[in-house]
């Protein structure tokens, strides 16, 4: 194989890997953010609700479709090393111990993050404002983290914006 071939092979090889996600969690208030240390192989899929309702109407049940629910992402087993350099740890990954301290302390004063799952391609696969709704954090026996974690979306609806001035008014009461 000559010197040119094995390189169009890597050319190839690099123009057809599959993308590498990170997952980021960020503070839109303070701009602190982690990044989860290890990314699972198959990332979970966005869950999608429909608040529809069933009434018994006069020939039977009846379906009346609702309005889009709040989205859930879910991260079920994920591993967050504590102070380890283990070769498959995302270069920009954060320490578990940091990463759990950011979602507790979120969790404890009750304030709004946003995840972002995005490719080194540039897509994403989901970017929204969240609260995380449940989280569990296991410690093993080297000291990692294996944890489960439940965001949901946080939709903003206590500001509107000024028609006349363009600028935002929050809405209280």
């Amino acid at each position: 194989m000559s010197f040119l071939n094995m390189l169009l092979d890597q050319v190839e090889y690099y123009l057809n890997r599959p993308s590498k996600a990170d997952i980021v969690l960020y503070d839109d208030l303070t701009y602190e953010h982690v990044v989860m240390p290890v990314v699972p192989a198959t990332l979970p899929e966005v869950e999608y609700n429909m608040n529809n309702e069933v009434f018994n109407g006069a020939t039977g049940d009846i379906l009346l479709a609702g309005y889009m629910g709040l989205r859930i992402y879910t991260l079920s087993d994920i591993l967050l090393p504590v102070d380890k350099n283990y070769k498959f740890i995302r270069p920009r990954g954060s320490d578990g111990e940091e990463v759990k301290e950011f979602i507790e302390q979120r969790m404890k004063e009750r304030k709004v993050m946003r995840i972002a799952v995005t490719f080194s391609d540039g897509s994403e696969l989901i970017n929204m404002a969240c609260l995380c709704n449940k989280a569990e954090f296991v410690k093993d026996k080297v000291g990692d983290y294996k944890a489960t974690i439940e965001f949901c979306e946080y939709k903003y609806v206590n500001q509107t914006t000024d028609s006349t001035t363009g600028s935002n008014n929050t809405l209280t009461g």
